[in-house]
C-alpha cells in the first residue's frame, strides 16, 4: 500500500489522505500512515523488488542499525571498545529484538530506541538538547503508539542516570523539568503527523480499559515475567509448538503478552549485582520494583498500553534499561561473588525447571513439551561458563562464549523453528499474486463491465478459498476495495457495523473485519465475489459470471451503485441482527438522529446513484430524484469528510452501519466528497512553532 501511496502522490501531485483500500474506506493519513513511517521501506518501496525479498534485505539492515545504535550510546558513556562491543552484540540480539524482527514495523522502532536513550544521557552529562528532541520527534513520527510508553519509561530511566552520574538527586527535578520542554518541543515538531493520529485512535474503540483489574485471571503472565530474564523466550513463544503456549499468554483480546527480556547470559548474573551486592543502588531496586509492579498489575499494564488491554510490548525499554545497567560491569567486572554464585545457582534453576514449573502451573502435561525442552536446557552451558568466567574474572572468555550463545538463540528463533521452516518463498511468492500483479484485477473487470469505471464496486474475495486463510489485508496489496481487514487503527463509524450483524462483520478481534452478511454486503455496494467453488457464493441473489485465474467469479444481482434514498426509518434501539434484510428499504439511526433525520425523508425511494467515482481524497456522484429527500452513500463516516450537493455543503449524518447520510434536493444532485483528516492544520501549526522552538534553541 505504501507503493501505491507514493505512486498517487507522485502522480496527482496530493497526498492521499483517504485510502479506498483500507477496508470500507479509512483515513490513511491519520491510520494507515501509522504503519508507514518506518524509514527502511522507502528506499525500497518504488522498486520492482518483490516483499519477500524487501524484508530479507531489511532485516539485516535493522540487526546491524540495532547494533551500531547501542555503540553509538556505549560511546557516548565513554566505555572500552570491548564493552562497547559486547553491549551492542547483546542489544542487537535479544530476545526483544529477535522476536520484533517478526513484525518489521515495530523492529523499525525498537532499532533506533538507544539513540533515544543517548541524548537523555548527553543532556545529563553536558547539557545537550539536540540530540533528545530529534529524537522524541523522530520516534513519535516512527510510532508513536510505542513511544507513548516509552516516554512513561523515562522517568525511570532519567532518575536512575542521574543518580549513576552524581550520586544525588540534588538539582535533579529542576533539570526534569528542562528536558520535559525540551520533550514538549520535539512532540510539537511532529505535530503534523501525530496530532491527526492521535485524534484518530482515541476515537476508536481498541482504546478503553479493558482489563481494569489487579490481577491477571493466569498464572502465566506472573511465571512467564519471573523467567523473562533467564529463558531467550524468542526460541519459544513463536514456535508453533504446545511449548509456545506457555510462553505466549494472550488476553481476551489476544493481546501480546509473551515476556522477551533475556539478554544473554550477562544480563541474566549481572542485574543481581545491582540488587543485592556491594554494587546495590537505591534508584536501580526502586526501578525494577516499579517495573515489576506496573507489568504484573493488569490496570498499570493496561495504561502502559495506552489503556487498551494489558500487554508486555512496552517491556522493550526495560530490556534496554537492563542492557544498559550492566555496561559498567562488562568494563570492569568487579563482581561480588557471594551474589554471583546465588544468581548462578537461581538462575541454572530458573532455566532447567522454570518452563517444567510453567507447564504444571498451566494445567499441560510434561510429556507435550519434551520435544522442545532441549531449547531451554543449550543454553545452560553457556550460563554456566560465563558464570565461572565472571567468578574467575577471566574476561577474555566471557565475549567468544556470549557470541556463541547469541549465534545459538538467533539459529533456533528463526531457522530452527518449525513456525518459519514450513514457509517457503517460491510458495509465499505466489501467494502475493494471486490475483496478479496491482490492478490487473480491476482491469480485467472493467474489460467485461466497462460501468464499473463510473461505480462504486467492491468485491467479496474468499478468505480461505481464494486467500487460504493467510491475511485479511490482501485487499491492500492489490489496491482493491474488499470487505476484509485486520486493521487496529480503523475508523470509528465502522464500530457501527457490528450493530448490524457482529457475528458476520467482525472476525477473531474487534479489530478484524471480514463482511459475510449478504445484506450487509449489498449496503456497502458489493457487486462481484471471488471465490473457489460455488459454496463458498455469499450472495442471496447471484450469477455465475466467468473464471479469473481458475477462479469462479459471481455478480451480486441485488448490486445498486454507491447508495440509495431512504423512506422509512428506525433506532438501532428497535434492531436486532435478524433483520438484515431491512436495510434496503429502512434507514438505521442512533436515538439522538432520530427526529432531525426522520424530517428531512422524502417519499420517493430511489437505489443506484447515475454515477459515482472514488478518486483519491474525494468522491463524484450523480443522483436525480423528483422530490428533496434522504440518501445514504456506501462510504464511511467521518468528520473529515465534506460534503457539498450541487456546491452546498450539507450535514452529514452516521447511519446504517456507520456510512454516511446526506439531504438531497429535487432535481440533479450533483455531490462532492472531499476528505481532510482532522487535526492536520493545528498539526501543522504545532510542528512551525516546534521547529522554530528547535532552531531557537539550537541558537541559544
Amino acid at each position: 500500500n505504501l507503493r501505491t501511496m507514493l505512486v498517487k502522490w507522485r502522480d496527482s501531485g496530493t497526498l492521499p489522505f483517504w485510502s479506498w483500500a483500507s477496508f470500507l474506506g479509512n483515513d490513511f493519513y491519520s491510520t494507515k500512515l501509522f504503519y508507514f513511517q518506518d524509514l527502511f521501506d522507502y528506499p525500497f518501496a518504488l522498486t520492482k523488488l518483490p516483499y519477500t525479498d524487501i524484508i530479507t534485505i531489511q532485516t539485516y539492515l535493522k540487526f546491524l542499525t540495532a547494533g551500531f545504535c547501542f555503540l553509538y550510546y556505549a560511546s557516548v558513556n565513554h566505555y572500552s571498545r570491548r564493552t562497547k562491543l559486547t553491549g551492542s552484540l547483546i542489544f542487537a540480539f535479544s530476545a526483544y529484538n529477535l522476536q520484533t524482527m517478526m513484525h518489521p514495523f515495530f523492529a523499525s522502532f525498537f532499532v533506533f530506541l538507544p539513540l533515544y536513550f543517548a541524548g537523555i544521557d548527553r543532556y545529563i552529562m553536558d547539557r545537550k538538547k539536540g540530540l533528545f528532541i530529534l529524537m522524541v520527534f523522530f520516534l513519535f513520527v516512527n510510532n508513536y503508539y510505542l513511544f507513548y510508553s516509552v516516554s512513561l519509561f523515562t522517568v525511570l530511566y532519567f532518575i536512575w542516570r542521574w543518580d549513576r552520574e552524581y550520586h544525588s538527586m540534588k538539582g535533579m527535578w529542576a533539570s526534569a523539568f528542562k528536558l520535559i520542554g525540551c520533550y514538549l518541543i520535539g512532540f510539537a515538531m511532529s505535530g503534523v503527523v501525530v496530532l491527526p493520529e492521535a485524534i484518530s485512535i482515541l476515537s476508536n474503540s481498541r482504546v478503553g480499559a479493558r482489563s481494569a483489574t489487579l490481577v491477571f485471571d493466569s498464572v502465566l503472565p506472573y511465571l512467564d515475567y519471573l523467567t523473562g530474564l533467564f529463558t531467550p523466550t524468542s526460541m519459544l513463544a513463536n514456535r508453533g509448538a504446545e511449548i509456545s503456549q506457555l510462553y505466549s499468554y494472550n488476553t481476551e483480546n489476544y493481546s501480546v503478552m509473551a515476556v522477551f527480556l533475556w539478554g544473554s547470559s550477562l544480563c541474566s548474573l549481572m542485574v543481581p549485582q545491582y540488587l543485592f551486592g556491594k554494587h546495590r543502588e537505591k534508584s536501580s531496586v526502586i526501578s525494577v520494583i516499579v517495573i515489576t509492579l506496573v507489568a504484573l498489575i493488569p490496570i498499570l499494564s493496561s495504561a502502559m498500553h495506552g489503556f487498551s488491554e494489558p500487554s508486555f510490548r512496552w517491556l522493550g525499554s526495560v530490556s534496554f534499561y537492563l542492557i544498559a545497567m550492566i555496561l559498567p560491569l562488562i568494563e570492569e567486572p568487579d563482581m561480588d561473588n557471594h551474589v554471583l554464585l546465588w544468581s548462578l545457582l537461581a538462575a541454572s534453576i530458573v532455566l532447567a525447571t522454570g518452563t517444567a514449573l510453567i507447564a504444571l502451573a498451566d494445567g499441560k502435561e510434561l510429556s507435550l513439551i519434551k520435544d522442545d525442552y532441549y531449547l531451554v536446557l543449550i543454553c545452560l552451558p553457556s550460563l554456566l561458563v560465563t558464570g565461572a568466567a565472571l567468578y574467575y574474572r577471566m574476561t577474555h572468555v566471557i565475549l567468544p562464549v556470549i557470541l556463541a550463545e547469541l549465534c545459538l538463540v538467533s539459529w533456533f528463533t528463526y531457522f530452527g523453528s518449525p513456525s518459519f521452516n514450513y514457509l517457503n518463498k517460491v510458495d509465499m511468492d505466489r501467494t502475493a499474486s494471486i490475483l496478479g500483479e496491482k490492478g490487473y484485477y480491476q482491469d480485467w473487470v472493467a474489460q467485461f463491465d466497462p460501468e464499473s469505471r463510473q461505480e462504486v464496486v467492491r468485491h467479496y474475495i474468499d478468505a480461505w478459498g481464494v486467500y487460504w486463510g493467510l491475511s485479511t489485508n490482501f485487499n491492500l496489496y492489490y489496491d482493491l476495495m474488499g470487505l476484509m481487514s485486520y486493521d487496529s487503527t480503523y475508523t470509528a463509524s465502522t464500530n457501527d457495523l457490528k450493530l448490524l450483524d457482529q457475528d458476520h462483520v467482525q472476525d477473531y478481534l474487534p479489530w478484524t473485519f471480514n463482511i459475510t452478511n449478504p445484506d450487509i454486503m449489498t449496503l456497502v455496494s458489493t457487486k462481484y465475489a471471488v471465490v473457489a467453488e460455488e459454496s463458498q457464493v455469499p450472495f442471496t441473489n447471484a450469477e455465475y459470471i466467468t473464471d479469473y485465474a481458475g477462479m469462479p467469479v459471481y455478480r451480486n444481482n441485488d448490486y445498486y451503485n454507491f447508495g440509495k434514498t431512504y423512506t422509512d426509518i428506525m433506532t438501532y434501539d428497535d434492531y436486532d441482527p435478524s433483520m438484515t434484510g431491512l436495510l434496503r428499504s429502512r434507514l438505521i439511526v442512533h436515538a439522538e438522529d432520530y427526529d432531525e433525520i426522520k424530517a428531512l425523508l422524502g417519499n420517493e425511494e430511489v437505489t443506484g446513484f447515475e454515477e459515482a467515482v472514488p478518486d483519491g481524497n474525494n468522491y463524484y456522484a450523480t443522483l436525480t430524484v423528483n422530490e428533496p429527500g434522504f440518501a445514504v452513500m456506501a462510504v464511511p463516516w467521518h468528520k473529515g469528510w465534506s460534503v457539498t450537493v450541487n456546491s452546498k455543503e450539507v450535514k452529514t449524518y452516521a447511519v446504517s452501519g456507520g456510512l454516511t447520510g446526506i439531504p438531497v434536493v429535487s432535481g440533479t444532485n450533483k455531490i462532492v466528497g472531499t476528505f481532510t483528516p482532522v487535526g492536520l492544520k493545528a498539526g501543522m501549526y504545532a510542528t512551525i512553532a516546534g521547529t522554530a522552538g528547535f532552531i531557537l534553541l539550537m541558537i541559544i
